[in-house]
């Protein structure tokens, strides 16, 4: 399947893929306010897989969905009316606050987990959706030991049923063959394939849960939620997208920080380091910093070249698992 592109308009200086079929490529950046064009980001952005993958096939684990892309989509539509009141009156606050008061903000995985939590909880009292949050950072113990915790217990009143949303955010650089092991992080300790292989032994296991409102309750279904971004390597011209992967999902491009040849097609280029956050969003008016110092001392990590995400990897980035 040749992928489509959901992201900011390509750098000219950048080897172009197909262009995306959707109307918005980036719809949230309709959006002037920061916190809610990473909500709007949250919820439309779609899952990163079309299915589950089985990683532990001889675990008997229960079975694990993702919602589609015209799910996150009709969510999106769903809620639209009201990010747009969020974007321009003073409810905003509301938003804001949820955000900061939660247990360390500034980590771009917590950030996630209040947004979608946040999404959630205003849009069931707005009728904007069914799913009510029961219970969150559910702890799991053993022994009286805390072995874990469950991300969202949530009712679904449209289907009458008790379901199990477990969260991530991941902004993963990607490597042929492009199996879901040599999609990894900065910390290339961390690759999607770890990631739901933990999901699935760990956290997808559970089947009754102690919540402290509503006693205890039978998860009936399980839902994977794993957003982000994808990074191809900075020279890829065609990608065939493989079955897992959702073919509108946001994809960039990443290159190696000692790619002398690809520094200098730079040279001339309007690059910017970018702050932690704009990993989710982009923040115009974060300082712009001059390109040559940038490529003079290329430091791991998340660039804007004009408004298209960039990352840059050491030497020593290895997508091996």
């Amino acid at each position: 399947m040749m992928v489509y592109l959901m992201n900011e308009p390509t750098a000219q200086s950048l080897p172009q893929l197909s262009q995306s079929t959707i109307t918005n490529p980036a719809p949230w950046e309709q959006f002037r306010r920061p916190f809610v064009r990473d909500l709007a980001f949250a919820i439309v952005c779609p899952n990163m897989l079309t299915h589950w993958i089985d990683t532990a096939p001889n675990q008997n684990t229960p079975p694990v969905f993702v919602h589609s892309e015209a799910f996150w989509q009709a969510q999106f539509d769903a809620y639209q009316t009201r990010l747009v009141e969020l974007d321009s009156t003073t409810a905003y606050q509301d938003l804001t606050r949820f955000l900061l008061k939660r247990p360390s903000p500034n980590r771009l995985g917590f950030h996630f987990e209040g947004l979608i939590h946040f999404w959630l909880q205003d849009g069931f009292e707005n009728d904007c959706h069914p799913f009510e949050v029961i219970a969150n950072n559910v702890q799991l113990y053993r022994d009286k030991q805390t072995t874990g915790e469950l991300d969202l217990i949530i009712k679904n009143h449209e289907r009458q049923s008790i379901e199990h949303w477990e969260l991530a955010i991941k902004f993963f650089m990607g490597s042929a063959p492009f199996l879901p092991e040599n999609w990894v992080g900065i910390n290339s300790n961390d690759n999607l394939q770890r990631k739901m292989s933990h999901m699935q032994c760990k956290q997808f296991r559970s089947v009754w849960v102690d919540t402290p409102n509503h006693g205890q309750v039978k998860i009936d279904q399980r839902f994977a939620v794993i957003k982000g971004r994808f990074f191809l390597p900075i020279l890829t011209m065609d990608f065939d997208s493989p079955k897992w992967m959702t073919p509108n999902f946001p994809l960039h491009r990443w290159f190696d920080s000692l790619d002398t040849a690809q520094l200098a097609k730079l040279q001339n280029a309007s690059l910017r380091r970018a702050h932690y956050v704009e990993w989710f969003t982009q923040r115009p008016f974060y300082e712009q910093k001059s390109a040559i110092d940038v490529l003079n001392h290329p430091a791991t990590g998340l660039y804007f070249l004009d408004d298209t995400p960039l990352v840059v990897c050491p030497a020593t980035f290895s997508t091996k698992p």
